[in-house]
């Protein structure tokens, strides 16, 4: 049981470590995540100061709010021209990816756990892509192309929910009689419900929050906000679509009143960004610390995941190089798409699922997860280093 105290400490640490590890980012191009995650790593499975246990049991909680703060952040600051114009390449980068990994990972568990085609597909589709979490946090400081950053961001968007909706589907087909075809289905419906959901609620909040105008704008925003994702996941839809849809339409008023002929342009107040920019900011540096505190590692296990990530990685490039086709693309940007596969909490809480259901040979799902999710946010945090690194060497020399 954590008392009060520590929860407290916990929270103030977190804060300060946050905004160190923003400073750090900014001088050192070494991205926070990866510190966040090593503290809670430290004081968690390391070092036992703090009982693990009940970090687990609020893991799909705090995934599910951090999840759709983040999102409905980048939503914020993605312009809506920008969106329409990409979505077909992150579309298809989301998919090729996540098709890509899955069957790499799936062929390679065969032999690496005796997994039978159904179990070997089922551990692919948790690792699935990168977390929007992570990838948002890391591209929102990096100096690259809105057209690049917005292509991530959604990518990452997109395969949150696809790898949700395949993995739950692949254990109900595991423990039951899913037909096959209805995991495209689920996917198509449930990312249609968001978005159109998400859409409308957010042209008709950003009238009314023109008309309210009241000190508490922001707080009725996030109200709002929580009862779109409640209730879009209560009807089967995609709430993290919802969260992104609802933030593009709030944060493209101006783009949105001139498209659609109204009488006077509405947009959101600098306060209201400005609160929730230090909102996110905490949401995501307690998102990452719980993230480390919950890792489970099995020494037992870290070269089959090494093997793994090093398959993601691979495979990635042949991922990007077909979704980026005939794209006007520096080597700088291409190789940071390459390297832009940092699993997330998204990944640990469906690791858990094979276990909760029973499903033979568990645990490994759990052990694989975390290790993969360590390797890839190292992996793409060293990249990213040493592109920037290898660039700025490149100018000097020019």
């Amino acid at each position: 049981m954590i008392d009060a105290f520590s929860i407290f400490t916990l929270i103030g640490i977190t804060i300060l470590l946050g905004y160190a590890c923003s400073i750090i980012f900014k001088k050192t191009q070494i991205p926070d995540v990866i510190w966040l995650l090593l503290f809670g790593f430290l004081i968690g499975p390391m070092f036992n100061l703090i009982d693990r246990t009940i970090f687990i049991s609020i893991a799909p909680l705090l995934a599910s709010f951090a999840l759709l703060i983040i999102l409905f952040d980048a939503g914020l600051e993605m312009n809506l021209y920008n969106v329409i114009k990409q979505f077909p390449r992150s579309i298809l980068l989301s998919v090729v990816g996540i098709s890509l990994t899955i069957l790499s990972i799936a062929f390679v568990s065969t032999f690496l756990f005796n997994f039978d085609w159904l179990r070997a597909l089922l551990l692919g589709s948790i690792i699935g892509g990168p977390s929007s979490a992570i990838v948002i946090s890391i591209l929102k400081k990096l100096n690259i192309r809105d057209d690049v950053r917005t292509i991530l961001d959604l990518e990452s968007i997109f395969t949150d929910p696809i790898d949700v909706v395949l993995t739950i589907a692949l254990v109900q087909i595991y423990i039951s009689t899913l037909p096959f075809y209805s995991i495209i289905g689920s996917i198509v419906g449930a990312f249609s419900i968001g978005a159109v959901i998400g859409f409308i609620a957010g042209i008709v909040w950003l009238f009314l929050l023109n008309k309210i105008k009241d000190s508490f704008d922001y707080i009725l925003t996030l109200a709002i906000l929580l009862l779109i994702y409640t209730f879009v996941e209560s009807i089967s839809g995609s709430g993290a679509i919802a969260s992104l849809t609802f933030g593009i339409v709030l944060g493209s008023g101006k783009i949105i009143s001139k498209a659609l002929k109204f009488k006077r342009s509405v947009s959101l107040s600098p306060s209201l960004k400005k609160f929730h920019e230090e909102i996110t900011f905490f949401v995501k540096s307690f998102f990452f610390v719980t993230m480390g505190i919950i890792v489970s590692i099995n020494s037992n296990f870290i070269l089959q995941g090494i093997i793994i990530t090093i398959i993601v990685a691979l495979f990635r490039i042949l991922a990007v190089a077909i979704s980026t086709y005939k794209m006007d693309l520096t080597p700088l940007e291409i190789n940071i798409m390459r390297v832009t596969i940092p699993q997330g909490l998204a990944t640990a809480v469906m690791a858990y699922i094979p276990l909760i259901y029973g499903i033979k040979d568990g645990e490994i799902f759990l052990n694989i997860a975390f290790i993969v999710i360590i390797a890839t946010i190292v992996y793409t945090t060293i990249g990213i280093k040493f592109l920037y690194s290898r660039n700025k060497s490149t100018e000097k020399e020019k």
